[in-house]
């Protein structure tokens, strides 16, 4: 394959291929549970493989590791010490998350999983913005490679309903400029792109105030799937609440 058609079938792949975005959440009826984030890029992986040059002599990469959140903060400790007392704040309560990272080439697999066990959805406040910015401490450049967000989630339950909240970020005119690069950058990745909810609770499930939300036939669990792109577009419409029996 030529350098022309190498580069037109990249383009293509990015165009055509998806990802799956899940947010997944246990959680009983104390409160307590698991939060996990999921990106599921197979889908582009075995797009790749289509178009990757054939090597005897290679083997297909497969990867199996665990990196803990609280060795990122150890190691960029002296950094984080120079921030304010509620960035570091920030910081310490991702202190408990580990990222889990799976490829296999071979079987076009690459899952990054993001989790941590939590003893109240008040632990998850603003929890995406706080990965993110672990993410960057390990970015020398200061480039974060990552999707850009403009809303803060956070979660509660209470009188058995549990309440999703996204509020939208207040940008400067500099920071707009900035989220609007960034999404353009971005746009083309995200096109076909999927985000998935997926909350699993011990009571039954009630009703949803999420129009389309679809219901376990148990009622344990409630899934929710939107496009990424239009969730960027409109990050409120996932701000929705579950009433339980």
């Amino acid at each position: 394959m030529n350098i022309k058609n190498l580069v037109l079938s990249l383009i293509l792949i990015v165009t055509l291929s998806s990802c799956v975005f899940v947010e997944e959440i246990y959680v009983d009826d104390n409160g307590k549970g698991n939060y996990s984030f999921k990106i599921d890029m197979g889908e582009m992986m075995s797009a790749m493989g289509g178009i990757k040059p054939k090597d005897s002599l290679s083997k297909p990469e497969v990867t199996d590791t665990i990196i803990y959140f609280k060795d990122i903060l150890l190691e960029k400790k002296d950094s984080i010490s120079k921030l304010s007392k509620e960035e570091q704040k920030a910081f310490e309560s991702l202190g408990e998350f580990k990222m889990h990272m799976q490829v296999d080439e071979a079987e076009g697999k690459m899952i990054i999983d993001i989790n941590t066990d939590f003893n109240n959805l008040f632990d998850l406040r603003d929890v995406q913005k706080n990965i993110e910015k672990v993410q960057a401490l390990q970015d020398k450049k200061g480039d974060k490679g990552q999707i850009p967000s403009n809303a803060d989630i956070t979660y509660s339950f209470k009188n058995k309903t549990f309440k999703r909240s996204v509020a939208l970020k207040k940008f400067t005119e500099d920071e707009q400029a900035d989220y609007d690069e960034a999404m353009g950058k971005a746009s083309m990745f995200l096109e076909g792109s999927l985000y998935k909810i997926i909350y699993h609770f011990e009571s039954d499930i009630k009703e949803v105030s999420y129009k389309g939300a679809q219901i376990s036939d148990d009622k344990k669990t409630v899934t929710i799937e939107v496009l990424m792109d239009s969730l960027t577009k409109n990050p409120k419409m996932l701000d929705f609440e579950i009433k339980l029996e």
